[in-house]
């Protein structure tokens, strides 16, 4: 694998020839892709090991999360320098106003919210979909003590957070687009987001967000909103679990999966907001192209 070059005559500055010869080609992101499948194929094997040190199923889930994502982390480093690859421009590691963020963060819940209504008939005509593990997922993230839980939502918010946005809207992202273009890397990117998940259902859901959290790093030339806005989206799909199992203790983790969760009224809300939160962006990112 190596990374792209382009005819280079035609320029003069040579930091700007230097950063251009350094991005990472098609086949540089699918190489890296596949090293992550080998990443997510060993973890099982090392979690064993941790699972026999902690008993608490909080606890130990939210190690995990954050050891995967540390090596996720790593490899990615790693692979990047053995390539030869600027880090900053790969990566997207460029500042954004704090407002940009925000209006990710709250455009990403009504992508969630609007998301699993289109996903709602799916799941009803094909309850087969929700796996063991994802009901197991929902029964965990039950209210505990609060260190206990503090540290468990953050770890499956901040962790993948990180990890999942630097490895897929960053190199993989932008290895893509120098060759397919923006619209195709942004759409190939979710796609291969959506299938690592290796769960039909999570898979699908990270499908739809991967297309705007794709949109958030190509308009706003940044990782930073899509680390937010995935963080967010994270916590508040935590948060949910949570509270709807502490106010209908009588469901089971499959009748919350299979129900709506919040009345129509609240769609329509949603589905407003994330207009507006798409003008906004749209406008900034505009702004930040002048």
């Amino acid at each position: 694998m190596r990374f792209a070059r382009c005819d280079v005559s035609i320029y003069t500055d040579e930091a700007e020839v230097s950063q251009m010869a350094l991005l990472p080609s098609p086949g540089t992101a699918i190489g890296f892709y596949l090293l992550l499948w080998l990443v997510i194929l060993i973890v099982p094997f090392f979690m064993t090991l941790l699972r026999s040190i902690i008993a608490d199923m909080q606890v130990f889930i939210g190690v995990a999360g954050l050891l995967q994502a540390a090596l996720m982390i790593f490899v990615l480093v790693v692979f990047a320098q053995h390539q030869g690859l600027d880090l900053g421009a790969t990566l997207g590691l460029r500042r954004v106003r704090f407002g940009v963020c925000v209006w990710a963060s709250v455009g990403v819940i009504s992508v969630g919210m609007v998301g699993g209504v289109l996903l709602w008939p799916v799941i009803e005509a094909m309850p087969w979909l929700i796996s063991k593990e994802l009901e197991f997922l929902v029964q965990l993230s039950r209210f505990s003590a609060p260190v206990v839980y503090l540290f468990y939502a953050l770890s499956l918010s901040v962790g993948p957070a990180l990890s999942e946005e630097l490895a897929f809207r960053g190199l993989i992202l932008q290895g893509l687009r120098s060759g397919l273009g923006a619209v195709s890397a942004v759409v190939l990117s979710a796609l291969f987001f959506g299938v690592i998940h290796l769960d039909p259902l999570q898979g699908l859901g990270a499908f739809i967000t991967g297309l705007y959290l794709g949109y958030l790093t190509v308009r706003s030339g940044s990782i930073y909103p899509a680390i937010a806005a995935h963080g967010v989206n994270n916590l508040w799909a935590t948060l949910e679990a949570s509270m709807r199992q502490a106010f209908n203790p009588q469901l089971s983790p499959k009748e919350i999966l299979l129900s709506a969760g919040y009345p129509w009224w609240a769609y329509g809300v949603a589905g407003i907001m994330l207009l507006v939160a798409l003008y906004k962006l749209h406008r900034a990112g505009g702004e930040a192209e002048r």
